[in-house]
């Protein structure tokens, strides 16, 4: 929730008091209106009764033109009445008070029965009228008298009390929102402006104040300050260190790092520091819990400090990070002793609770000036080379080279090319044919993926996906794969490609996502499963085989085929081939690349002769020469299914692809 100033919350408040005050007004001036309408609404029937009763009086003994001298004199002195007009039976008029208003004007105006005034909205009815029944001897005569009110003089009345009322309300208003904001100023916006001051500055305190609230909040800061003073005395000694290992922690070593560089830049010394990061100490902490990890980290911290020399700077960077700045070095063989030291000593590992464990690190050198002019770019660029270590199998050390550096700024830039394909759909499937190798008939194909970057063009595979491998991006990039080759044989059902089958491969990245067997139930519903084909390599396997085994036999069991990927590659094909319900086996291309003859035939037999005993159906990858199709067209076997060309192509080029000779 976000705050307020306090001027704001007294403008807020202010705001408040005057729509309340104007609600206020408002009540009173509605009240006001309807007690002018009642006192006008009785003063304009008493006297038009009063007339009424004059005239049936008056009429009956006199003619009427005697008392009309009597009638202008009553409408002279009452300004509510603009004009009367008195008709006689037939409708004539035979009197009007005001002659020069137009007659047609007033005749199209409804006039309201003087019984019916209460009910009416004074303010909106403008004419009255009354009937008045006279005997002039035996003779008897009807006049009908219609009363005209002074509209103006009524909305004059109406707009007077307006004017009155708001300027009541204007002048209140603006006196109590003066006062109350002098009053906020003063003791409560100034108060509260040299509090933050002091606040925020700590020196300066401000005098005592009026309010008691306030003058405590002052006394309060006053005796913090002073207790803050002393303790942040004895912190900073503190601080220096990290509470865990007692090595300096991040803020000393950078303070170090500064020091060591303002220092080299003046005799023009050299120093390094090795980036030092713990192999798999997730597992550890996930595994025996992290009081465990600390009491690791503890004993590290320990061999760090013996293992290097007195005038060496060993800091805990951070969780399992740890920075060693070696501030004399007179040659870098002399870094390759340390680093080979540490990595050695670190391997030979050490006892907790009478249970040996073995630590192994990786390690990244950066050299100043060479590496890095500032604290922060030697870290950086001492980390990448720590990453490249990592890379190349762990337990390494690794110094820093622009090459590296290239290596990790193309990797990121393909990170960043990652994240805006999956935003803004840049990923386009290819499909790369199946052709039947008797036939030459497109039976099946495989998708793969491409990146289509705006500015780069079409990015290879081989060139994002190990990227999208490390930064878990292949999962949602997987489960996109998976929607789009869906999507892609759903438009295929009601086309000549309706029995076409597309395989794609999942990652072992991919298996980590908890959801990956639902997704796949999930997007295959509203297709015929036998169409979809899922391949896995060796590489797949290897790791948490159980598990895995339960997902892919679910995926089998929806009725989705199983094929294996690169066969003959690994040391451990077979053995999987026991263990997994494959349905076809891919020769590697690397076989079918060093067919020439029929004698190179032999690795190829072999696999489709294993293929054959198991019933499965077997597709070499990449035929490329007529020469190779030649050969392979001379293998008999019904499980032979076919091969894979190796020209992927868009969707739309390949739904115009009934016949194919890859070659």
């Amino acid at each position: 929730m976000s705050s307020l100033s306090i001027k704001s919350f007294v403008i807020i408040i202010m705001s408040f008091i005057i729509v309340t005050e104007s609600l206020i007004f408002y009540k009173f001036f509605e009240n006001s209106k309807e007690n002018i309408r009642e006192l006008l609404t009785n003063s304009v029937q008493t006297d038009i009764l009063n007339l009424k009763n004059f005239m049936r009086k008056n009429l009956t003994q006199y003619e009427f033109n005697t008392i009309v001298s009597q009638i202008d004199t009553q409408l002279a002195i009452n300004p509510i009445i603009q004009d009367i007009q008195i008709l006689d039976s037939k409708k004539n008029l035979i009197y009007d008070s005001n002659p020069r208003y137009n007659l047609d004007h007033f005749m199209h105006q409804t006039c309201m029965p003087i019984s019916k005034i209460k009910s009416t909205n004074i303010f909106q009815q403008k004419c009255y009228t009354f009937h008045v029944k006279s005997f002039h001897g035996i003779q008897e005569k009807h006049y009908t008298a219609n009363v005209y009110l002074d509209t103006q003089y009524i909305h004059n009345l109406l707009f007077n009390q307006i004017k009155t009322v708001l300027w009541m309300f204007f002048i209140s208003t603006f006196t109590f929102s003066i006062l109350l904001w002098f009053a906020s100023k003063t003791y409560i916006i100034t108060p509260l402006k040299k509090l933050r001051q002091y606040a925020y500055y700590s020196e300066n305190p401000p005098k005592n104040f009026l309010i008691k609230e306030l003058e405590s909040i002052r006394y309060s800061l006053s005796i913090t300050f002073k207790r803050l003073k002393k303790e942040q005395e004895e912190l900073y000694k503190l601080s220096t260190k990290d509470s865990l290992s007692g090595l300096y922690n991040r803020l000393s070593l950078m303070e170090k790092l500064d020091w060591l560089i303002a220092n080299s830049k003046r005799d023009g010394s050299k120093f390094a520091i090795i980036f030092l990061d713990l192999d798999n100490f997730k597992n550890i902490n996930d595994s025996k819990g992290h009081t465990f990890g600390d009491r690791v980290l503890l004993g590290i911290s320990k061999i760090l400090v013996q293992e290097t020399r007195k005038n060496d700077i060993v800091s805990r960077f951070g969780g399992d990070e740890f920075v060693i700045i070696l501030p004399e070095f007179k040659n870098e063989n002399m870094i390759v002793e340390i680093a080979q030291r540490l990595k050695e000593k670190l391997s030979l590992g050490f006892k907790i609770d009478g249970e040996e464990y073995n630590i192994t690190a990786s390690m990244g050198i950066a050299i100043y000036p060479k590496d890095g002019d500032n604290a922060q770019a030697l870290l950086k660029n001492a980390d990448i080379a720590m990453y490249k270590s990592k890379e190349l199998g762990k337990n390494k050390f690794q110094f820093f080279t622009n090459s590296i550096n290239n290596a990790v700024q193309e990797k990121i830039k393909i990170q960043k090319m990652i994240q805006n394909a999956l935003q803004n759909n840049h990923f386009q499937l290819f499909y790369q044919p199946k052709v039947d190798i008797q036939t030459n008939k497109v039976v099946a194909c495989e998708a793969l993926i491409r990146l289509i970057d705006p500015r780069e063009g079409i990015i290879p595979p081989f060139k994002f996906i190990s990227v999208a491998e490390d930064n878990l991006s292949i999962i949602p990039l997987g489960e996109w794969v998976i929607k789009e080759a869906v999507s892609q044989l759903k438009k295929w059902e009601k086309t000549p490609l309706h029995n076409i089958k597309i395989s794609i491969n999942l990652s072992a990245v991919q298996f980590q996502d908890t959801q990956l067997f639902e997704k796949i139930e999930k997007y295959t519903q509203e297709i015929e499963k036998n169409t979809l084909d899922i391949e896995l390599t060796e590489s797949v396997l290897m790791e948490n085989f159980d598990a895995k085994l339960e997902i892919i036999k679910n995926i089998k069991n929806l009725g989705i085929s199983l094929s294996l990927d690169d066969f003959g590659t690994g040391y451990s094909s077979l053995s999987y081939l026991k263990d997994i319900p494959f349905d076809t086996l891919k020769i590697d291309k690397a076989f079918i690349d060093n067919i020439y003859t029929k004698d190179d035939l032999t690795f190829v037999n072999m696999i489709v002769g294993i293929a054959k005993d198991l019933g499965l159906n077997v597709v070499a990858e990449g035929v490329e020469t007529k020469e190779q199709l030649q050969l392979l067209k001379e293998i008999h076997c019904e499980q032979y299914q076919g091969y894979l060309c190796s020209k992927p192509v868009p969707p739309q080029e390949f739904e115009k692809l009934f016949s194919l000779d890859c070659v």
